[in-house]
């Protein structure tokens, strides 16, 4: 590589809900993890199930569905969770499976049909394997759950 030429490729972590893949870039995802135990907070909107102690730090537990597209479901202990952080902003998402880690280059980015709508849809991913998965612009995200209400 040319010392004045950047890198153009992403990382990302890729989880599955419902039937649909979803990239978040690898930089926002402190982690993975199965969690059995959570804390609801009565009062609180569908989207904010409860709270979890990780490691003496208390994450609210977002289900995803609504920004996500999917079909709305329950929160399922057990299932896997991926823990998002941009800035202060810390929470998990619930998803049904971990499908992995997936590295792209621009040459692999493709337009969202829904960026315009939703805003954080940011693109496709295509993969040589077939594999293709929605990109989600985690500080989109962020302010849009920032906007919930009570």
């Amino acid at each position: 590589m040319n010392p004045t030429e950047t890198s153009t490729t992403t990382t990302y972590y890729v989880g599955r809900r419902s039937d649909q893949l979803f990239g978040f870039d690898t930089r926002h995802v402190r982690e993975s993890s199965n969690l059995d135990k959570m804390t609801t907070i009565p009062g609180t909107r569908s989207e904010l199930v409860g709270v979890v102690n990780l490691r003496n730090t208390v994450l609210p537990i977002i289900m995803p569905d609504r920004w996500l597209l999917t079909e709305q479901k329950p929160y399922e202990p057990g299932k896997p969770v991926a823990v998002i952080s941009h800035q202060k902003t810390t929470f998990a998402l619930q998803l049904d499976g971990i499908h992995g880690v997936h590295t792209a280059d621009e040459s692999q980015h493709h337009p969202h049909p829904y960026k315009a709508e939703t805003g954080y849809f940011s693109h496709l991913v295509s993969l040589e394997d077939g594999l293709i998965f929605t990109v989600i612009d985690v500080k989109v995200l962020i302010k849009e759950i920032n906007n919930l209400t009570i």
